[in-house]
């Protein structure tokens, strides 16, 4: 029987968000795999965890008192963790990383996957480097010809003052315009500017998530995207419709004042396969041959190339399961083929 161990928590501000998709993705994986779960706790402790599915959302995972310490070995022989209640080595033969942001999403786990040679259910280490970093994303993205907002980006370390930042923004962005931490997730420290004392009040928040950070211009429009996998392959388009300012985390994650509509439904289906066929362009850019969920806006300006997100959200109301659902995939379905892409690719290797 494969073993699949499935990470979930982590250090990031996504830590909560990980407990859901990881809960879900228990839940739909089937019982061909055997389960080796290891939750990651938020100062970076890992353990396996053997108590109920129901427990990991809540936080409860943390309290068991059966959880066994472990250790990732970077070692290929291994080819696992090193327990250390039981002193030896917990084999296992893919690693599905349900982590999301930094320490997770950002390349860290997949290069550990690669030196281990332990198949991760995630893009290369480099493609997720590339798209974390949303400067970067712009840069090469652009250098490519893909229409994005225009953006100035700022490192903690040696940015202006905030008024001289302030003005350059309005030079060059005008306002409204967005702030969003350079490597972040989920919406986290991302807002709306109208103003000088949101420019402060948001600044600051989004340095508290991340040492460089991106201004980017406003695009009116609403939030569609698609979802990638493999290298070919797409399913319904998404569209978000939200009675706020933005798509927060509150709207993401709680649904409020929030309508996801599958397949989009103020797009034609010639737009809805530009929106595909663009996913495609911007994925293979990227170097993205397993999963990925490439966001647009649908603007008077056309379809506006957002960000991707490398490990998407795999909860229960999640984007990325939802538009394969549609498109006639089951979300056990769906894992099914996310495992046997990246052993098939293992085998390539």
């Amino acid at each position: 029987m494969c073993t699949i161990a499935i990470l979930f928590g982590g250090q990031s501000s996504e830590h909560p968000v990980s407990l859901m998709s990881a809960t879900s993705v228990c839940q739909h994986l089937s019982d061909k795999y055997q389960k080796y779960l290891v939750g990651i706790t938020t100062d970076g402790r890992w353990y396996h965890y053997k108590g109920k599915i129901t427990d990991i959302e809540n936080g409860n995972w943390e309290n068991y008192a059966d959880n066994e310490e472990v250790i990732f070995s970077p070692s290929a022989d291994h080819h696992g963790f090193y327990n250390l209640r039981t002193h030896k080595i917990d084999r296992v033969d893919v690693v599905f990383p349900v982590l999301h942001g930094q320490f997770g999403e950002d390349g860290t786990i997949q290069g550990l996957c690669y030196l281990n040679r332990i198949p991760c259910v995630s893009c290369s280490m480099s493609s997720c480097v590339l798209a974390m970093d949303k400067e970067l994303t712009h840069i090469l993205c652009e250098n490519a010809g893909i229409k994005m907002a225009k953006y100035l980006a700022y490192h903690r370390e040696n940015h202006p003052s905030y008024a001289e930042m302030f003005a350059q923004v309005q030079q060059k962005l005008q306002l409204p315009c967005y702030v969003k931490p350079a490597r972040e997730g989920s919406s986290f420290g991302a807002h709306k500017i109208n103003n000088y004392d949101d420019f402060c009040r948001y600044t600051d928040d989004a340095f508290g998530y991340d040492s460089k950070i991106l201004f980017e211009e406003f695009i009116d429009g609403t939030e569609v995207g698609c979802g990638v996998l493999s290298k070919n392959i797409t399913a319904e388009v998404f569209e978000v419709i939200v009675d706020t300012e933005m798509y927060g985390y509150e709207e993401k994650y709680d649904g409020y004042k929030t309508r996801i509509v599958i397949p989009a439904e103020n797009l034609s289906s010639e737009q809805r396969e530009e929106v595909n066929k663009l996913g495609l362009k911007i994925a293979d850019i990227l170097g993205c041959d397993v999963m990925a969920r490439i966001d647009f806006f649908n603007s008077s300006k056309g379809l506006v190339f957002n960000e991707a997100n490398l490990i998407p959200g795999f909860t229960s109301h999640s984007l990325y399961p939802a538009m394969y659902e549609k498109a006639g995939i089951e979300y056990g379905q769906l894992l099914d083929k996310l495992i046997n892409l990246v052993f098939r690719g293992s085998d390539e290797k």
